[in-house]
């Protein structure tokens, strides 16, 4: 009788979190004889119900190699070490064909347990069960599963079974301990993790009160999996490490930017903040932007924004009559502020290769006091007109603030 028969397919592929799927590959061969494995000889008694049990086999008929498979383990012959090890390994393999996976579960635990399991071939089985485990809610034995696998020398992806089993038994320690593991192993060999891998550990992370690890993973689901509510979380997060107005501004140039100003607060608190830094264009369009898609809804909110809205017209009108004199005025200094100041007021204006001649000017002759507001403003000017590499120039020049250099790194997603 061939071997074949004594060891069943052992690779299964279950997709992840519920998926009921399932896939085998060809049988592995067979490995020395275990010492320990008596009665490797079977008897004639068997042997016709084995064969057809094969044939059933090989003919993707489960439930009658179940059949079989039970007439085997009832007869009256010695139940050798074996003997049984087959009943349980075919068992297993036509349990999982028929998705019954408690019962497959089972059996192939017994196979793990007897004296005839190879030892080559238990790191495969470990990745078999832990599977199985998983897609029976079985959380505590695809843990132990899945740590056998990977000191088994198992493939790290592995690790997303096992950092679910620990999220699930709200074990946020081992959870974030895994999973920060499987992104480290993947972002190592330039693989994107998945997208519920981060959204996990960033919960597991939000659980313990990790706020740095939160964030990190805000940034990494934006930079891979960039999603409105992503983005909404990270500007939050941004938003809350500001620490004056113009930080604040430029997370909310971020925002607008990006697409995500989308709350009446935001809209108000921008414009607001814009006019107060002697913006008004700026502050002008914004508003004009939150009437245009309709987020101010109740009339409390309306009657707020259009006093702003007047009052940000009046000043652009005002400010547009004085512009040649300041350019005069900022030409004419020896440092780099007014002229700074002055591009933004053109890049609000749309008057962008203006903005752009004016920052380059400013940040040659130095002196600027935040030239990390300088790079954002000239990168968010070629971006404007459409010089990515410029723009991503200029953005790589904002390192000295942390916040401002964590909204420059996200600029810098618009010049890929």
């Amino acid at each position: 009788m061939s071997k074949r028969w004594g060891l069943g397919a052992t690779v299964v592929a279950l997709g992840l979190i519920g998926s009921a799927s399932t896939a085998f590959a060809q049988a592995e061969p067979p490995a020395a004889p275990n010492p320990a494995c008596t009665g490797q000889k079977v008897s004639k008694k068997v042997e016709k119900t084995l064969r057809a049990a094969e044939k059933a086999s090989n003919e993707k008929k489960w439930d009658e190699v179940l059949a079989q498979v039970r007439q085997v383990d009832a007869a009256e012959v010695e139940q050798s070490e074996w003997l049984k090890f087959s009943v349980h390994e075919n068992s297993g393999m036509a349990y999982v064909n028929l998705k019954q996976y408690p019962e497959a579960q089972r059996e192939f635990e017994s196979a793990l347990s007897s004296p005839c399991m190879p030892e080559t071939h238990k790191a495969n089985r470990y990745k078999v069960l832990l599977q199985l485990a998983y897609q029976n809610k079985d959380y505590p034995k695809a843990i132990e599963y899945g740590n056998l696998a990977m000191k088994a020398g198992g493939d790290p992806e592995l690790l997303v079974y096992v950092g679910n089993a620990y999220y699930i038994q709200n074990d946020n320690e081992n959870a974030k301990r895994v999973m920060s593991e499987l992104v480290k192993a993947q972002e190592a060999k330039g693989a994107k993790p998945e997208e519920t891998t981060y959204r996990i550990l960033q919960s597991a992370c939000s659980n313990l009160k990790d706020n740095a690890c939160v964030i990190d993973q805000s940034e990494k689901l934006v930079m891979h999996y960039p999603k409105a509510e992503y983005w909404t979380q990270l500007i939050g997060s941004m938003l809350r490490e500001g620490k004056n107005d113009k930080q604040l501004l430029s997370v909310l140039r971020l925002a607008k930017g990006s697409e995500v100003l989308t709350e009446a607060d935001q809209y108000y608190e921008m414009s607001r903040l814009a006019l107060d830094q002697g913006l008004p264009g700026e502050a002008q369009s914004t508003v004009e932007e939150g009437f245009q898609k309709g987020v101010f809804t109740d009339a409390r909110e309306k009657d707020r924004n259009t006093r702003l809205l007047d009052e940000a017209k009046k000043a652009a009108a005002y400010d547009k009559t004085t512009i040649d004199k300041q350019d005069a005025s900022a030409r004419a200094k020896p440092t780099g502020d007014a002229d700074v100041k002055l591009g933004a007021a053109y890049l609000s204006y749309g008057e962008t290769e203006k903005a752009i001649e004016a920052i380059k000017r400013g940040v040659a002759k130095g002196g600027v006091k935040d030239p990390d507001e300088a790079g954002l403003l000239l990168g968010m000017a070629y971006l404007r007109m459409g010089n990515k590499a410029e723009a991503a120039n200029a953005f790589r020049t904002v390192t000295q603030n942390p916040l401002m250099a964590r909204v420059a790194k996200f600029w810098l997603l618009k010049t890929v």
